[in-house]
């Protein structure tokens, strides 16, 4: 395998099995964005009389990353067609960037990815709306997901169509999911921030 496929391959792997950095950074304000796509869709917000707002924070943060797992497919299933904004309305910060390499090494190497990344089970492990985005460092609103992920169904194959997926890939993933609003409390600007696998862990 060339260095270009293996480092197609290992960008497309981070959203296939989400190996990332250790889920305690936060992302810079300065890759905030307020630009949408089709890819993320509207959730009506809850009635605070009687959702608190944590309650309403979690669940605008479990839509958006729903959205952003679609937005895998969506946007790497044919990447010489999508735009350096596919993944604008639903990532940022070090998720973002890494999208974005993914997108870039399978417009290199011309991959393809299939199928969906689907969950399993999703558990809010954290919520904290504490606005502080304006200090150094910022300390941004802030929901996390306790999740396992089925990635049994999503392929990814190169320019003659064969897969370049290890056969020694785990079908079911658990890793932690940071989802951050640097816009709070508008509902529309919940991102993924940073997915991070649980090291050892299994579900």
């Amino acid at each position: 395998m060339n260095k270009q496929m293996a480092g197609i391959l290992t960008a497309a792997l981070l959203l296939a099995s989400c190996t990332g950095g250790d889920g305690n950074a936060n992302p810079t304000a300065s890759t905030a964005t307020t630009t949408s796509t089709p890819t993320a869709t509207t959730t009506a917000s809850p009635s605070p009389s009687t959702t608190s707002a944590e309650d309403q924070a979690a669940q605008h943060a479990e839509a958006v990353y729903r959205d952003y797992l679609r937005a895998q497919t969506t946007c790497l299933s044919n990447p010489r067609q999508s735009l350096p904004t596919c993944f604008d309305a639903v990532a940022i910060g070090t998720e973002r960037n890494t999208s974005l390499q993914s997108l870039r090494a399978a417009q290199e190497v011309d991959s393809k990815v299939s199928g969906d990344v689907t969950i399993i089970s999703i558990k809010t492990t954290k919520v904290d709306l504490t606005n502080k985005v304006k200090e150094t460092p910022p300390t941004v609103p802030q929901v996390v997901f306790a999740v396992c992920m089925d990635v049994s169904k999503f392929n990814i194959v190169d320019k003659d169509g064969k897969s370049i997926v290890p056969p020694s890939r785990k079908a079911h993933v658990p890793v932690n999911v940071s989802v951050l609003n640097y816009k709070y409390p508008d509902p529309a600007q919940w991102r993924v921030g940073l997915v991070t696998e649980v090291k050892d862990g299994s579900c």
